[in-house]
């Protein structure tokens, strides 16, 4: 990797290949997502070249960015700013721009010069996350349930394992947009969150052309080779999970008393080698004079009903007693933001973290009254699959 240093050279980075970028930003002390959006042939880079992440309650106002908030950080959510000093752009491994934003001074450069020599490293959390106890807890909150204590709840856990010995971050990035081109892929690495990696099919809410939109995903089931979405079956209680998570979008909607908007679905969609139900909400900006709905409604949505439950607060309880260990950035949100005119966050979830040579992988499941215990375990089994697939073949 070349990385120009002169004066008259600031600001310009330039670099063999976007690995060698990515890889020199990742030993680096400055916080730092790469991403491909769904069905986007472009790969996206964004650095911060000072040391301390941001803090930006206000969507709005926050510049361009990419956001990251951990699963806790809600009412008020406190989303962190990776601010876009370094922003890199490339189609096929051909990088075609780079910028430097120019407020930064010649010392903050040769700051991030200097650092791009020190080594990123993720501590080590051994917490025990039985697949007995998973069971259990699907046991002890279908009982609540049935109780009026609340309506859902989802569970999560998490699998520690190995890396490879040939691991490379950048080549499972790679694969990862090759096997999943309709989800957000991401790989992100600040000091205070550490790396973390995600293939998310999920949209928390997207902003364009002052076009509003967020989406109702939940269900889950396993696709044979050969299976269309045509083919695809649901059953009550899966059709029963999705309508909740709708149900929360629109109960949003009647808080801030906005009824003009636009609902599309539900419809079966392919996310990997899974199938979920989805629903569109749209709404026009413009047309209902609420310039700031995009942070107004991530206030709402934040934390949806598909990574928490209904209603909120009894879910969440129920989830800190029994899960017994930080989500941290999984089932929050993250994604770019305000970047030409376009904001794009996701539910960060089918997520890894990267501690050191062990990577976490997570995964949660929506429990209601006609919850198994087996068949929820096996789901999460199955979503975990979506980057051990990545991972264990890169």
């Amino acid at each position: 990797m070349a990385l120009q240093t002169t004066k008259t050279h600031l600001n310009t980075l330039t670099f063999e290949t976007p690995s060698a970028l990515w890889s020199a930003l990742m030993d680096s002390a400055y916080p730092v997502a790469i991403w491909r959006l769904p069905n986007d042939p472009y790969v996206h880079g964004i650095s911060d070249l000072r040391p301390q992440i941001q803090k930006h309650q206000k969507l709005e106002d926050a510049g361009t960015g990419f956001y990251i908030n951990p699963f806790l950080k809600h009412h008020p959510s406190e989303p962190q700013l990776i601010k876009g000093d370094l922003i890199i752009k490339w189609h096929q491994k051909k990088c075609v721009q780079n910028s430097l934003d120019p407020l930064l001074n010649d010392r903050e450069i040769s700051d991030f010069q200097k650092s791009m020599g020190n080594t990123h490293r993720a501590l080590h959390q051994k917490i025990e996350n039985s697949a007995h106890g998973f069971r259990s807890d699907v046991v002890e909150a279908v009982q609540c349930i049935k109780k009026g204590i609340f309506d859902k709840v989802v569970l999560s856990r998490f699998d520690d394992q190995a890396l490879p010995a040939n691991f490379e971050l950048m080549k499972a990035f790679e694969m990862a947009c090759d096997t999943y081109p309709n989800a957000f892929i991401y790989l992100v690495s600040t000091p205070n969150f550490g790396c973390w990696l995600g293939a998310t099919p999920e949209t928390l809410l997207e902003i364009k052309d002052h076009q509003f939109k967020t989406v109702s995903l939940a269900s889950t089931q396993k696709l044979r080779a050969d299976q269309t979405m045509n083919e695809v079956l649901w059953m009550q209680k899966e059709i029963e999970e999705q309508a909740m998570v709708s149900r929360y979008i629109i109960d949003c909607f009647k808080k801030i008393r906005l009824r003009e908007y636009l609902e599309n679905g539900p419809k079966t969609i392919q996310a990997g080698r899974m199938a979920h139900l989805k629903t569109i909400y749209q709404v026009d900006m413009e047309a209902v004079n609420m310039p700031e709905l995009g942070s107004t409604m991530l206030e709402l949505l934040n934390p949806t009903s598909a990574v928490c439950g209904m209603p909120l607060q009894p879910a969440l309880d129920f989830i800190k007693k029994h899960e017994k260990y930080d989500r941290e950035l999984y089932a929050g949100f993250l994604g770019p933001i305000n970047i030409s005119g376009y904001t794009h966050l996701f539910v960060n979830l089918r997520c890894m973290k990267i501690m050191g040579n062990t990577g976490r992988f997570y995964a949660g499941a929506g429990i209601t009254e006609d919850s198994n215990p087996e068949k929820e375990f096996e789901e999460t089994q199955l979503k975990m699959q979506t980057l051990k697939r990545i991972v264990f073949q890169s």
